[in-house]
């Protein structure tokens, strides 16, 4: 094969390598954008999450805070009517109310507790039933917050890995460019293999990326 027929061959093979770098150049940066903005939406999600989650805590603390007081006036209530006094409809009223205002299920596991004969296993504020309830919201809030940290994360290794890739293939464009208008047919063949190994290199990076 002539020398002539060899330039024909590598401008072919160049072009063709160009039209895929170019296109691999233009999906890579599109892909590294969008995943860069999901990964600020996680990042932001995540952040609401968590303020939530310190919100919920607080509120968690003044209510349990509330229900210890309220339980001790329920107690105080409880010894009058376990002498029987006249107005004993009255104070069970004044306990049920007591109840009714605190944390959603203490008022049952006050029943619960009361009908177990007052066994310390079953205490209303430590019951886990009444513990579930009060902290549910906080630990809920805090592992969401958790799981959208770690997908912001993810999605941000991912888009500087597609970035990179990019670069490579910016990197391919400029070798297959100057192979294409080099006089020397072996300097042109040299850098022409040296941008199908950058397209090759930056082509696995991203696919790496893609597939997480």
């Amino acid at each position: 094969m002539n020398d002539d027929r060899l330039r024909s061959v590598l401008e072919i093979a160049t072009a063709v390598l160009l039209g895929l770098v170019s296109v691999g150049t233009a999906a890579g940066a599109y892909q590294s954008s969008q995943w860069s903005q999901q990964a600020g939406e996680y990042s932001s999600i995540a952040g609401q999450l968590r303020d939530t989650s310190l919100s919920s805590f607080i509120a968690t603390e003044l209510a349990s805070f509330d229900d210890g007081e309220r339980l001790f006036d329920a107690l105080e209530l409880e010894f009058q009517i376990m002498e029987n006094p006249p107005n004993v409809a009255d104070l069970v009223e004044q306990r049920d109310i007591i109840l009714t205002g605190a944390t959603p299920g203490l008022a049952e596991q006050w029943t619960i507790w009361a009908a177990g004969g007052y066994a310390d296993a079953d205490f209303p504020t430590t019951n886990v039933g009444y513990l579930e309830t009060l902290y549910a919201p906080t630990y809920s809030a805090n592992q969401a917050s958790t799981v959208a940290y770690e997908a912001a994360d993810s999605l941000a290794a991912r888009s500087v890995q597609q970035a990179v890739a990019a670069a490579i293939f910016a990197l391919a464009l400029l070798l297959l460019g100057v192979s294409g208008a080099n006089a020397s047919l072996k300097v042109a063949f040299a850098l022409a293999v040296g941008g199908a190994a950058a397209f090759v290199g930056g082509l696995v990076i991203s696919v790496l990326a893609a597939i997480g």
